[in-house]
């Protein structure tokens, strides 16, 4: 095994030294950008210092008698070998690097890093989420050294990081419910969603109310339902909700407002599983709030995914400027964004999730 480091300008230039001097079977093991040694070494461009190994045994190399190791030698080759053909399994196993710092402290005394971490810790996002992010940036070979570079390199990582989908009808009739805490605004996003696929996609819609705990809940539903023109039934138990099932089978869409249930009550959160189980729907749409903090995102994840929870709806997107929080709960849970509200309008405060929407909420571009 041959293991040796070479030093250039330029990646292509150490590249091109590696391959006409260990061949294209040598493995690049680490790259590192260097400055040049002295005093004037400070003031020149940094060069790219490569270490490349090459598996097997060059035939050019002197190759010792069995008689003419000693053993203990051997046993110490030995050992090295292993140890190095580990590491190389292991950078095997990874995205090829262009450019390795250091040290995880050097990464962030890189002025375009700098920058970008405060960006995105100003967003509300978590530590740990940023450095995951930056860590990408490092698998992906972004120039560190290039602020475009670099944005560019952050636009691409939450691109594929992000995931969003749109409700699939393809079935009639096709049930969704909505569930989440209290406060959050399902009563009027579930009026959104009735007056955008019925008012403006023209499908037959009913309404479906459990939540009988709050009388103005019901009554805010059936003035919405009066005024997009559709049918709402309410239901006290299992039973009413069964019956208003099977008065809808006609319906393209069926819409379940719950009652709100605190993340922190499993009793309350267990009781829509009853619902759930009478009929199963096509799709259950958990709402969030952007003005909920980070801690309590994640209980409420906690709670309420267990249940079935297919999509996520982002609400009050409007009454806050900080959106990173929306960041960890798509990539922590992997469950698609459906919709985006941003205000009290019906229906016009409901937008269809996209990824280059969240991505710019979450960057404020």
């Amino acid at each position: 095994m041959q293991v040796k480091k070479y030093r250039a300008d330029s990646m292509k230039e150490a590249l091109e030294s590696i391959k006409k001097e260990l061949g294209p079977e040598a493995l690049i093991i680490e790259t590192r950008k260097v400055r040049s040694k002295g005093i004037l070494g400070f003031f020149q461009p940094l060069k790219v210092e490569v270490t490349a190994v090459l598996e097997g045994t060059s035939k050019q190399l002197y190759q010792p008698k069995a008689a003419e190791i000693d053993p203990k030698v051997m046993e110490n080759t030995v050992k090295e070998v292993a140890r190095l053909k580990e590491m190389i399994n292991t950078i095997k196993s990874e995205s090829a690097l262009s450019t390795v710092i250091k040290s995880p402290e050097e990464v962030l005394q890189i002025k375009p890093l700098e920058l970008i971490k405060k960006r995105l810790l100003d967003t509300g996002m978590s530590l740990d989420s940023v450095g995951c992010l930056l860590k990408e940036l490092i698998f992906d070979g972004v120039d560190l050294y290039n602020v475009a570079a670099v944005e560019n390199g952050i636009y691409n990582v939450l691109k594929k990081s992000l995931k969003t989908k749109a409700p699939m009808i393809n079935k009639k009739p096709y049930l969704i419910l909505l569930v989440g805490t209290t406060g959050v605004g399902k009563t009027t996003t579930i009026a959104k969603l009735a007056a955008k696929y019925h008012l403006k996609e023209d499908h037959k819609v009913g309404l479906i109310t459990i939540d009988t705990y709050r009388i103005a809940a019901v009554e805010q539903l059936k003035t919405y339902a009066e005024i997009i023109n559709i049918p709402l039934e309410v239901a006290f138990n299992k039973d009413d909700y069964q019956k208003a099932l099977q008065r809808f089978k006609e319906m393209d869409l069926i819409f379940v407002d719950t009652a709100g249930r605190s993340q922190n009550n499993m009793i309350q959160v267990g009781e829509l599983r009853e619902f759930i189980a009478a009929q199963k729907p096509a799709e259950i749409h958990l709402v969030i709030s952007a003005t909920s903090k980070i801690d309590d995102y994640r209980s409420i994840v906690a709670a309420f995914v267990p249940l079935g929870v297919t999509h996520l709806i982002y609400s009050k997107a409007d009454e806050t400027l900080k959106h990173g929080a929306l960041f960890e709960i798509l990539t922590k849970t992997q469950i698609p964004l459906s919709f985006i509200t941003t205000g009290q309008k019906v229906p016009e405060d409901l937008e269809t999730a996209s990824v280059e929407k969240v991505i710019e909420l979450i960057t404020g571009d």
